[in-house]
């Protein structure tokens, strides 16, 4: 029977008052509306979207959260990431229940998920902010009785924090997606190890720890080689001893850019960012970002090296310990003491007759082993000879904010920087650092040997060099004096030879001159004409009988009778 045309107008006007919709954007649901899938919720500075979506290729339907103005729709949270809906699911809503828990209904009114809160109130209301944040709370008392941040999933937004309490059990950590276009919880997760100086550790769901940045100083983690990852670059721990707990948040100091931390399907950790006014992301940082950065590439007691080839090497005083897995290059199982400790040969850990104690080798620019014991109250040389008396202890290390570090267990996920690393002092039986000793004797006996041979060829060549450099003078004279002189004659004077060459002014070599003359010219030699000492003799200045002035080195180079000739190897300057 067809209703008449008043009665079904009403009834359409009636059906839609009981199907409350979100007609604009808004920051808040309220139990008299609901979220389908082509609508979405909006913080109130747009910086973020709640809404269902679909990943690429996906025939999965999903409630997330996403930056509303980056492109890409870059999703940072997930509600049912485990319990998905068919995308075709058109009747889906996100609505608030009786109960005033939040809630995923999907077409057959069957529920998804839900925020599953101790509610005492039915009078919610679901929040977005624009830190990100979704939480429900009493619209009455204004108190939270659920928030998003307290179930991250593989991004940390700034305000958000992982962490652990162990008085209240709680623990957050990041959860990778399975796929880049699958949002379910993949096989890694990151958080902060439950201990005094927290760690941060990346962790496979089967096989343990796959990355660690190392204990918590204060203000860095010792294992990443950079101080601008710790709090200078945004990240911050915050440790609480009574109440047993330690968080760690994201912190950005500069509003023009965006910052999360993400942690990839593929277990690499990463901080991204963007720039809002040039609309670029950038990943000013990641890890692991080498083999050496993957937890025990190297095996116990083995340290790694990016900058080698092959990476992994023994710890000075060990030994592989399958030689023929090690040259295959499979180092996992590490390397093994090569000269046992003192105190394992001695029971009362006291050095016997003719042997010497256990001594420490320091090594610099380490990354410190995995599983420390933390003696906070200890000084450098109390810290020291609690290591020498404890026969489990294989290291140490005394570092600015934290102190005294000592190692009871195998030295594990060692890896060397090439800056910024710790000091640290291995343990070794004493015959290892004597044959150090003996090296260094060796290289310096070497070296002195070295050192007087070729200070002695040296002085050797030196010599030659200036009895060459006299032979040349004398050839250049006999020379001289073999086309100079008359032939007819060996016996001509030098006065006679003197007379007969007309020399320019600034000729720089002179003929042969006679003693008696230089003798008058200089005033028998006098000292107040003597003006230095040459390379072969004194240099003195006179002046000749027609009026030139000597101011040169000259030297005897023969000598017949009563004469002597002598050969000067500079020039005459006008009186």
């Amino acid at each position: 029977m067809a209703w008449p045309r008043w009665e079904f107008f009403l009834f359409l006007m009636f059906r839609g008052m009981l199907l409350p919709l979100v007609f604009t954007e808004t920051d808040t649901l309220t139990q008299t509306q609901q979220l389908s899938p082509n609508q979405t919720l909006v913080s109130v500075g747009k910086k973020f979207e709640l809404g269902f979506f679909s990943p690429s290729n996906s025939s999965r339907l999903y409630l997330g959260m996403w930056f509303k103005n980056i492109p890409g729709q870059r999703i940072v949270w997930v509600a049912n990431r485990e319990d998905p809906l068919r995308a075709s699911d058109s009747a889906a809503i996100l609505k608030i229940a009786e109960d005033g828990n939040l809630r995923i209904v999907n077409g057959n009114q069957n529920t998804v998920w839900s925020t599953n809160a101790s509610v005492y109130s039915n009078n919610t209301i679901a929040v977005l902010t624009d830190e990100g944040q979704l939480f429900l709370k009493n619209n009455v008392s204004g108190t939270s009785v659920w928030d998003s941040f307290n179930y991250p999933c593989d991004t940390l937004l700034p305000g958000m924090v992982i962490g652990y309490s162990t008085r209240t059990g709680e623990k957050l950590v990041l959860s990778s997606w399975q796929a880049e276009d699958d949002p379910s919880p993949g096989e890694f997760i990151t958080g902060l190890s439950v201990e005094t100086l927290p760690q941060v550790f990346t962790w496979t769901n089967n096989s343990g720890p796959y990355w660690r940045g190392g204990p918590w100083d204060g203000a860095n983690f010792i294992a990443l080689p950079d101080a601008n990852k710790g709090f200078a670059g945004g990240i911050n721990v915050v440790t609480n001893k009574q109440q047993g707990s330690a968080f760690l948040s994201l912190d950005t100091f500069n509003d023009s850019y965006v910052t999360i931390m993400v942690l990839k399907p593929s277990g690499l950790l990463q901080i991204m960012l963007w720039e809002e006014e040039l609309n670029a992301r950038k990943v000013p940082w990641e890890a692991p970002d080498n083999p050496c950065d993957v937890y025990g590439t190297c095996g116990p007691y083995g340290v790694c090296d990016k900058n080698k080839s092959p990476i992994c090497d023994c710890l000075r005083g060990f030994i592989p310990k399958s030689t023929e897995e090690w040259n295959r290059g499979n180092c996992t199982a590490g390397c093994v003491r090569g000269t046992k400790l003192l105190c394992e040969n001695s029971t009362s850990g006291i050095a016997p007759k003719g042997s010497r104690n256990d001594k420490f080798l320091q090594l610099n620019e380490m990354e410190l082993p995995d599983h420390y014991t933390y003696l906070y109250n200890y000084t450098a040389q109390n810290c020291k000879e609690w290591c020498l008396h404890n026969c489990s202890c294989a290291a140490y290390a005394f570092l600015d904010r934290i102190n005294c570090m000592v190692w009871t267990y195998e030295l594990t996920d060692v890896q060397l920087f090439p800056y910024d690393g710790a000091d640290f002092f291995l343990r070794l039986a004493y015959s290892e650092l004597a044959e150090d000793k003996r090296k260094q004797k060796l290289i310096i006996g070497f070296t002195t040997v070295s050192s007087i041979l070729i200070l002695g060829i040296f002085g050797c060549i030196f010599c030659r060099w200036k009895a060459n450099q006299r032979g040349n003078r004398r050839n250049r004279v006999e020379n001289y004096i073999s086309a100079d002189w008359p032939q007819n004659s060996r016996e001509t004077s030098t006065d006679n030879l003197w007379e007969g060459q007309a020399l320019p002014n600034d000729s720089s070599e002179l003929p042969l001159l006679d003693f008696a003359k230089l003798e008058i010219a200089t005033d028998s030699f006098s000292e107040i004409n003597k003006i230095g000492a040459g390379g072969f003799g004194p240099v003195y200045k006179g002046k000749l009988e027609d009026g030139q002035v000597i101011s040169s080195e000259y030297w005897p180079i023969a000598f017949t009778g009563k004469r002597s000739y002598w050969f000067m190897s500079t020039w005459l300057t006008e009186a």
